[in-house]
């Protein structure tokens, strides 16, 4: 078969993309049919979401406060809410986690979704949504979850933390890497994962060593963009479903899953599928596993599932669960485990 030769899903949305750009909420609220809003937000952006109520001039009610991997018990506490409020449009601010929320609340009930991302998650450019309930986490896809709009405004970038940042950054990187090998890709998903790559790489740095740098936060908010963009439409593959179900399991900081897991499911990738080296090569060079190692160790990240949590005496237990989530064979997924759960001082 060709390489020219592939089917390509182009999914909906508007972008409004600036420094200062989160100003234009209002009529963006308003050219969706807005009437009745609930946003849904973290406690960290409560300050953007007091300015943002204090200029609606229509009934609003919040949700402050998300958990990460959108626990079922907040997602039923957050749908009581909307049946009480009756809102039509619901506005998230914040990171994946309210991105998550507002996305069960719009696949349970008929409202528009404007998203203002604050971190690097990508999850407002994806048809996907999650939720986890008992240890499992539970994915799926649905257009009614795909904002309408979404606002990115790098000046609400730059109060997250270097930690937030490097993290969020590498789940960012992650949805761009995947891309390269999965059944779904085409040639116009590879082409935005390079850019994409490229853009993150290239800014994150730039990043962790001027954290109020509005021109690099602007970068490397754009290339968030771009691998959500990517996620949507590549789709989610071992690299993401092991993190799903690590989070799901052990309520493991969800970037930096993608800090540790990366580099070794890109080099597990390499060996099994050689042909996919090239697409790989005008991102991250010759070598893209040792480029990534590289990366996470300039950038100080975890680089080790034992460092951020993962419980060594349950390994048999979360490859099983990983395979069984990814569909495939177990033998493919301890390798991948057994390197990313050593201890970094035995990686180094």
């Amino acid at each position: 078969m060709s390489d020219l030769d592939f089917s390509h899903d182009q999914l909906p949305g508007r972008i409004v993309f600036g420094a200062g750009r989160r100003s234009e909420t209002p009529g963006e609220l308003a050219s969706l049919g807005a009437s009745r809003v609930l946003i849904i937000g973290g406690s960290h952006d409560t300050a953007t979401i007091d300015d943002l109520v204090s200029q609606l001039h229509m009934p609003v009610e919040t949700i402050i406060g998300v958990r990460p991997h959108v626990p079922a018990a907040v997602v039923r506490a957050a749908l009581d809410v909307v049946d009480s409020f009756e809102p039509n449009t619901v506005l998230t601010i914040g990171g994946g986690s309210s991105t998550g929320l507002a996305k069960m609340v719009a696949l349970e009930r008929d409202v528009a979704l404007l998203a203002i991302p604050t971190t690097y998650a990508g999850s407002e450019m994806t048809p996907i949504w999650g939720t986890s309930d008992g240890g499992a986490k539970k994915t799926g896809r649905s257009l009614r979850v795909l904002p309408s709009t979404v606002i990115y405004d790098p000046e609400l970038t730059v109060g997250l933390p270097r930690e937030v940042t490097v993290n969020s950054a590498c789940n960012a990187l992650a949805h761009c890497v995947e891309a390269m090998w999965l059944p779904d890709t085409s040639p116009i998903t590879i082409e935005g994962a390079v850019v994409a790559i490229k853009a993150i790489v290239d800014a994150v740095e730039d990043v962790a060593d001027r954290l109020d740098d509005i021109e690099a936060r602007s970068r490397l908010l754009y290339g968030a963009h771009r691998a959500g963009s990517v996620l949507a439409t590549a789709g989610t593959g071992l690299l993401h479903k092991t993190a799903h179900v690590l989070g799901g399991m052990f309520d493991l900081d969800h970037g930096a899953m993608y800090a540790v897991l990366t580099p070794h499911v890109v080099a597990h990738q390499l060996s099994a599928m050689p042909d996919i080296h090239q697409r790989f090569h005008d991102a991250l060079g010759p070598d893209p596993a040792e480029a990534l190692h590289a990366l996470i160790d300039r950038l100080a990240a975890p680089s080790s599932l034992a460092d951020i949590g993962f419980p060594a005496d349950r390994f048999d237990e979360a490859a099983e669960a990983i395979a069984e989530h990814a569909d495939v064979d177990l033998e493919e997924v301890e390798p991948v485990l057994t390197a990313a759960a050593q201890p970094a001082t035995e990686t180094a």
